[in-house]
């Protein structure tokens, strides 16, 4: 009987002992499961790299003063300051614009002179970097009552010296886009450091000599 008594209590024990364990064990892998999402938690997550915008708008005029969206200063410019007889004035118009709100850029034009006259609108670009896109773009309107040029140049300027010359010609009396891919500019390489855009109506080519366009949402895109 003692035996058998002494069998029994050693089984209990040994069952005892087995459940202690088995409550350390788990309460042990609890702390470790624990531990390993605190940890986790510590990580930052790492975030999908924002996409590059697809176009950038260095001027869209809509406050209706300088300077551009870039802190670029702008005005139109003239070959002989003295000549009277020729010139180009900018402003701004809320009266034709492209979109709901805003302004766009007036350009009035004058190279109707018995001299050499050549004029136009420059905006400084402040070193620029334009190698995400490949394409100038903006808006573009004539006026019809008063006249507007069958074309125009454009030129991109960069701190190297280089300067890019396209001629516009998608002008009517409503607003037209135009993209002008990097490649079709002749006489620039290298878009890191663009430092002014600059427009230019010439006697030689500018009909009719006076005249006037708007344009909008001056910037830059790629395909």
């Amino acid at each position: 009987m003692k035996r058998t008594l002494f069998a029994l209590g050693m089984s209990v024990l040994f069952v005892m002992t087995l459940s202690a364990c088995g409550q350390k064990t788990a309460v042990s892998q609890k702390t470790e499961a624990s531990k390993a999402e605190a940890q986790r938690a510590e990580v930052p997550a790492v975030q999908a790299p924002k996409p590059e915008a697809k176009e950038i708008i260095l001027a869209d005029f809509n406050s209706g003063k300088k300077p551009n969206n870039f802190g670029g200063d702008f005005g139109g410019w003239n070959k002989d300051p003295n000549d009277t007889t020729q010139g180009c004035k900018d402003s701004f118009t809320s009266d034709e614009r492209y979109g709901m709100e805003g302004f766009s850029l007036q350009l009035d034009y004058d190279v109707d002179s018995p001299n050499p006259a050549y004029n136009g609108f420059w905006m400084k670009l402040g070193n620029f970097d334009a190698t995400p896109y490949s394409k100038l773009v903006f808006y573009v309107k004539g006026d019809a009552k008063i006249g507007y040029p069958a074309k125009f140049k454009i030129e991109l300027k960069n701190a190297n010296g280089e300067t890019g010359k396209y001629y516009v010609t998608q002008i009517s009396p409503t607003w037209a886009p135009v993209e002008v891919p990097f490649s079709s500019f002749d006489g620039i390489k290298d878009f890191s450091k663009l430092t002014e855009f600059t427009i230019v109506f010439e006697d030689s080519v500018t009909r009719p000599k006076v005249g006037r366009i708007y344009l909008d949402n001056i910037g830059f895109a790629k395909d």
